[in-house]
């Protein structure tokens, strides 16, 4: 959670602790394909698996 408020106080237009309001609000219960850690890869590593994952 920390993350997520992090980036919202640099992106300057998000109220701070939204993120950490609507997180599991938004996320309960729900089953994804692709789980990536944003926080540990970079842009580019978190392309090469989503693509890799979609066999492009």
């Amino acid at each position: 959670m920390k993350v997520l408020e992090e980036r919202e106080r640099r992106r300057g237009d998000r109220s701070i602790g939204l993120s950490r309001w609507q997180y599991k609000r938004v996320h309960e219960g729900m089953t994804y394909d692709l789980l990536i850690n944003t926080e540990s890869k970079s842009p580019l590593a978190c392309a090469k698996l989503i693509k890799t994952s979609l066999n492009l």
